[in-house]
C-alpha cells in the first residue's frame, strides 16, 4: 500500500505543475502512446481462485500488480502491446495446523486493440476500451507443512478487457484510471508430486481477475 500513496503523490504533483500550461482544443489521435499502470488485483472472484493447491487462505486478501502498455493511434483505433505484472502472498492453515506459505507471480503479454473516444463535456478527458489475448506464465512457489519446498510453473492463455478515463494534464502527460478484467488459464501446474495429508495439487486453474488502477500516460 505504500507504494500506491508514493504512486499517488507522485501523480498529485505532476497535476499541479502542468494543470496551467495545457492548453489544447483536441486530443491527439496520431500518436505513440505509453501507459503505466498500478493497482490492487482481486483474484478469488470466480473460478479456482489462485493458488496452486486446493485451499483457502486463512484471510482475504488482494495482490498488486503494475503493467505497461504502448500503442499506436490512428484516429480512434489504436494497436499495440501490454505487459502485465502480478505478486501476492498467501498463508494458508490445513487441517490438524498443517500450513503453507505460497508466492504467486504471473506475467502476462498480449497485442492490445484499442478504441478511443473524447468527452463532449471536457475536451480535456477521454475515454478507452482495450482488448487482449496473449501468452500468460504462472509461477507458484513456496513451503508446506514447515519445510518441504515446492515449484509450480505452469504456461497458459491469457485474455484482457480494461475500461478507463484519461485527464490530460498538458499536451503530452495524463493522469489515468481504468479497471481490467482478466481472464487467465494453465494446466499441468506442478513439476513433480508433493505429499502432503492436508493439501491436494491442482492440475489446472480458471482465474478471475479484476484489477481497480491508476496511472499515468505519455503521448510522443
Amino acid at each position: 500500500m505504500k507504494r500506491l500513496f508514493f504512486y499517488s503523490l507522485f501523480l498529485f504533483c505532476l497535476f499541479k505543475a502542468g494543470a496551467e500550461n495545457l492548453k489544447c482544443d483536441t486530443i491527439p489521435k496520431n500518436d505513440l502512446l505509453v501507459r503505466v499502470n498500478n493497482g490492487v488485483a482481486f483474484a478469488n472472484i470466480d473460478g479456482t481462485g489462485e493458488s496452486s493447491w486446493y485451499s483457502y487462505p486463512d484471510k482475504e486478501s488482494c495482490g498488486y500488480q503494475y503493467g505497461i502498455d504502448l500503442l499506436r493511434y490512428k484516429k480512434y483505433i489504436g494497436y499495440g502491446i501490454a505487459f502485465k505484472h502480478y505478486m501476492h502472498s498467501l498463508s494458508t492453515t490445513g487441517e490438524n495446523g498443517n500450513s503453507m506459505d505460497e508466492n504467486i507471480r504471473i506475467f502476462y503479454l498480449a497485442p492490445q486493440f484499442s478504441y478511443i473516444y473524447e468527452s463532449r463535456h471536457n475536451k480535456e478527458v477521454m475515454g478507452n476500451i482495450d482488448f487482449g489475448i496473449g501468452y500468460a506464465h504462472y509461477h507458484s512457489g513456496g513451503t508446506i507443512e514447515g519445510n518441504h519446498d515446492f515449484s509450480a510453473p505452469a504456461s497458459g492463455l491469457g485474455a484482457n478487457l480494461n475500461l478507463g478515463a484519461e485527464y490530460r494534464i498538458t499536451a503530452h502527460w495524463g493522469f489515468k484510471i481504468s479497471i481490467s478484467a482478466e481472464y487467465y488459464y494453465f494446466k499441468n501446474m506442478h513439476d513433480k508430486e508433493y505429499a502432503s495429508n492436508a493439501f491436494e495439487q491442482r492440475t489446472k486453474l480458471n482465474m478471475l481477475m479484476i484489477v481497480p488502477q491508476i496511472g499515468i500516460a505519455y503521448r510522443f
